[in-house]
């Protein structure tokens, strides 16, 4: 009854004890001499002791469960004093149990908000569950999405000023050489760009399972969406300050065989430029563009004379 009455104050529930030959617990001889024999109550106590050994099991992994845990927060921690910009918002369970999985909310910037959801991993196939050092590796990133707006305005061209007699004779070059280079003719009958958005995620979700841990799969996936978050705040500022200079209007690539354009990594673009009245060129900006060295290069240039050349 003592034992019993611990484990209550413990939040436990009572062990077993009929097997002893009294149901409440206490030792003593049987009642009208007609006890358990001495076998019996043997088997009784080690089904006892395995119960308790049971319990100590459960309650050493839910210790292990709570390690990881704390593990995992210090290194979210760690990541965000080392990356500026980023604010934990909320962090939320998605199920009943913590390990079942969890969903954390993040502010990137000031303004932009990312939802990363981490799930246990799919049981594996054969071997043990745990790795090398002991610890259960049975989370993973799930799912990551900007739930704020994703998309980035392309800046106007400027308003005509002193200079837009020159702008003109600029833009009626780009015009003239459409008519005589099929590649540029074929990249300035794509469609205009009047705003470029973060492509989704998925890709970064994909590579992130390939590390081991969840803490480095959220470092990646965030650091990852920081970049791309970047890179198009930048481009669009290097666009207006190109269209300030030169006359050039920026295309959006064509779709691919499947419809579907810049699914993953960044988004690309292209551009055509007077840069005086005898060249033209066409820049192709890659996905880091402008970050990046070596995210512009010039695919298509026209002039010398009226020839025309292609770089890769």
């Amino acid at each position: 009854r003592a034992v019993d009455e611990i484990r209550a104050r413990s939040g436990r529930g009572p062990l077993d004890w009929s097997g002893l030959g009294r149901e409440d617990g206490e030792g003593g001889a049987a009642k009208d001499g007609d006890g358990p024999d001495e076998s019996n109550a043997d088997g009784a106590l080690d089904a006892v002791a395995e119960a308790v050994r049971t319990e100590a099991r459960e309650l050493s992994d839910r210790a292990a469960e709570l390690r990881r845990s704390a593990e995992f927060y210090d290194g979210m921690r760690e990541l965000m004093e080392e990356l500026g910009g980023v604010k934990i918002l909320s962090s939320r369970a998605t199920g009943e149990d913590d390990d079942d999985g969890f969903v954390l909310n993040l502010m990137l910037l000031g303004q932009h908000i990312l939802e990363i959801r981490l799930a246990k991993k799919p049981p594996p196939s054969s071997g043990d569950e745990k790795d090398g050092d002991g610890r259960r590796r049975d989370l993973h990133v799930e799912g990551a999405r900007l739930t704020t707006g994703t998309t980035f305005t392309m800046p106007s061209p400027p308003a005509s000023d002193g200079d837009g007699e020159a702008t003109a004779q600029l833009a009626e070059t780009m015009h003239s050489v459409s008519l005589t280079n099929q590649s540029l003719a074929k990249i300035m009958a794509q469609r205009p760009s009047v705003s470029i958005t973060v492509p989704p995620l998925d890709d970064l979700v994909a590579w992130s399972r390939t590390l081991d841990d969840s803490s480095r799969g959220i470092r990646f996936v965030l650091v990852e969406t920081l970049g791309r978050i970047r890179s198009l705040d930048a481009r669009v500022a290097e666009l207006n300050l190109l269209r300030v200079r030169y006359a050039a209007q920026v295309y959006d690539i064509d779709a691919g065989a499947d419809g579907r354009p810049n699914e993953f990594g960044g988004a690309e673009q292209e551009v055509v430029c007077a840069v005086n009245e005898g060249i033209t060129v066409a820049l192709r900006l890659g996905a880091d563009c402008p970050l990046m060295p070596g995210s512009v290069y010039i695919s298509e240039m026209y002039g010398g004379g009226g020839r025309g050349r292609t770089r890769g």
